[in-house]
């Protein structure tokens, strides 16, 4: 039973961590911050150097 108790105690507290964390990127926004100032700068980097073949 102890063991039980242990691994329980373990549990809850990984669960506890994960909502805090999860919560505290959710209240912060931080996953549209990450998008808007490292993954859109990379790219339209990207974009921009490919070249154009097309004239319309």
């Amino acid at each position: 039973m102890e063991t039980a108790g242990k691994i329980l105690k373990k549990i809850l507290i990984g669960a506890g961590t994960f909502f805090a964390v999860t919560f505290t990127i959710y209240i912060t926004n931080a996953e549209n911050k990450l998008l808007y100032y490292v993954v859109r700068p990379f790219l339209n980097k990207h974009y921009d150097k490919q070249s154009r073949n097309r004239r319309v």
